[in-house]
């Protein structure tokens, strides 16, 4: 049986098999936990982009300590595959903050893509209490701490925004839910759009209100003047 065995995976591991196995399952998992609450934010990259992206990384850093421990011997540098994770993930990073072009609302992202990566690494080199308590930290501040946050350095100023939206019943309930705050200043209808210019009371979360509203059905065009 066992010789059986090595048939199928004749590859000489410095760890048991299973522990392969083990890493990359829970680089998976870990980067799914983050994944998820980008995903609850509605944020591009969510559940799928950052489990793939922790297991990714993990792989290619025992991709790394297979190569130099079976080709290499004790000379061999296994960092030097793993250290171009850091800097390749980059472009992912990117992509999410030219997502939310007209704004830097994907940073955080983008943060959270990179440090899942380092996640990956982590699990990957069999660093596992350290890649999960990095996990609860880093869920820690994407919730938490966000809140936290809004109210000490909310803004007390005000916003001017022009919505152009339909005049269906339907999608002024949803803005006036979504902008509760707002005082409508002047409200002009065209056909069968409602342009409407109104003030908001700015504390911190535009960005996101605005890609909210974006978002609904109904909703034309949003500019802040």
């Amino acid at each position: 049986m066992h010789d059986f065995f090595l048939t199928l995976f004749p590859e000489r591991y410095p760890f048991p098999l299973w522990e392969v196995f083990l890493r990359i399952a829970l680089a998976a998992l870990l980067g799914a936990v983050i994944g998820l609450e980008r995903e609850r934010r509605k944020q591009p990259a969510g559940l799928r982009t950052h489990a793939v992206l922790s297991m990714g990384a993990s792989l290619i850093t025992l991709v790394s300590i297979y190569t130099s421990y079976t080709y290499g011997g004790f000379m061999a540098d296994p960092s030097r595959i793993t250290a171009q994770i850091v800097s390749g993930i980059g472009f992912l990073g990117a992509g999410a903050i030219l997502r939310f072009g007209v704004t830097v609302k994907g940073l955080t992202t983008a943060a959270s893509l990179w440090s899942t990566a380092g996640l990956g690494i982590a699990v990957g080199t069999g660093m596992y209490t350290l890649a999960v308590f990095t996990t609860f930290v880093m869920l820690l501040f994407l919730t938490f701490v966000s809140k936290i946050e809004r109210e000490l350095l909310k803004s007390k100023g005000v916003v001017h925004l022009k919505l152009t939206i339909s005049t269906s019943p339907e999608v002024l309930y949803k803005v006036n839910n979504l902008l509760e705050s707002g005082k409508i200043l002047k409200a002009v209808k065209k056909e069968n759009l409602l342009e409407v210019i109104l003030v908001v009371q700015d504390y911190g979360d535009i960005p996101e209100k605005l890609e909210e509203l974006l978002r609904l059905k109904g909703v034309k065009e949003v500019e802040i003047i």
